[in-house]
């Protein structure tokens, strides 16, 4: 039996959405397995289907570079008002 046919469909709608750790927490609560095991679960499924595996790390990604630009743009604002702030 594969493992990627206990994945509940909740779960495998939020990785769909790039959300690896909650697809994790949903299986966790769904099948009642522990977290390593949801976990291995959750991974099995990403081996089996490269191309989804593909998308939710480019989905990963853009949010990595989304919080870098937002903590690029917060530090420049505050240089900014320090600059106002010394002058």
């Amino acid at each position: 039996m594969r493992l990627a046919t206990k994945i509940p469909p909740e779960a495998l709608q939020v990785l769909r959405e790039g959300k690896l750790i909650d697809a994790i927490k949903i299986t966790r609560e769904k099948t009642g397995l522990g977290l390593k095991e949801s976990k291995d679960l959750v991974d099995q499924y990403l081996q089996d289907h490269p191309q989804e595996q593909a998308r939710i790390q480019e989905q990963l990604a853009q949010r990595s570079r989304g919080g870098i630009k937002l903590f690029v743009l917060i530090f420049f604002i505050l240089v900014i008002l320090i600059w106002f702030a010394t002058k």
